[in-house]
């Protein structure tokens, strides 16, 4: 997977930019939530990427946050959430925002979302209520709460492996197995590595 690309920016749409990195021009699907962020045409940037391959065509999505990025994986790890439809999400409603619907089964602010009926919000509580609300989070670590906007790296990492195939059991005691061991919560990269290797 490409993680990220640098370069500078030669197109900025709200639906899309181009990077030109080495001589070569990508353009990226991003959200509007990334368009405020990534700056003016002609500058150096570095955006985060996912790679979504289909059978017919590779598209690139891109995140100014790893916020971003880690709310958007887990909403294409959703039944019937494809990329555009997560990405249209991320450009109607904040990460935070997002989350607290949930949270709260609000089934009336996920149905305002473009392209979120009622069985679609249905299924988002049904599968996601549980990861943002339930999932016990070693004491201490900060909640991804509206009032922060911010994901702890015990959080981060949570999400990475679900990514990566982890179950949600399986992930929440490689975390904490971690944390436990360490004696504290370290970097998502160092937290990743060691949950992929059994440590």
């Amino acid at each position: 997977m490409i993680s990220y690309l640098e370069g500078t920016l030669v197109r900025k749409h709200p639906t899309h930019v181009i990077l030109d990195v080495g001589g070569v021009g990508y353009r990226l699907h991003i959200s509007l939530s990334s368009y405020d962020q990534v700056g003016v045409v002609g500058t150096r940037t570095q955006i985060l990427t996912y790679l979504h391959v289909r059978e017919d065509a590779l598209e690139l999505f891109g995140f100014m946050t790893e916020e971003e990025r880690a709310l958007f994986l887990t909403l294409i790890s959703v039944s019937g959430i494809g990329p555009k439809l997560a990405q249209g999400i991320l450009s109607s409603v904040s990460p935070a925002e997002f989350q607290s619907a949930v949270v709260a089964e609000n089934v009336k602010s996920l149905t305002a979302l473009r392209g979120i009926g009622r069985k679609t919000a249905g299924r988002l509580i049904v599968e996601l209520k549980d990861r943002f609300e339930k999932v016990a989070f070693p004491e201490g670590t900060p909640r991804y709460t509206e009032a922060s906007g911010e994901m702890s790296a015990a959080q981060e990492t949570f999400l990475a492996l679900l990514s990566l195939g982890f179950k949600e059991i399986e992930a929440q005691r490689a975390i904490d197995k971690i944390v436990r061991e360490e004696g504290r919560e370290l970097s998502t990269e160092e937290m990743v590595k060691k949950a992929l290797r059994g440590v």
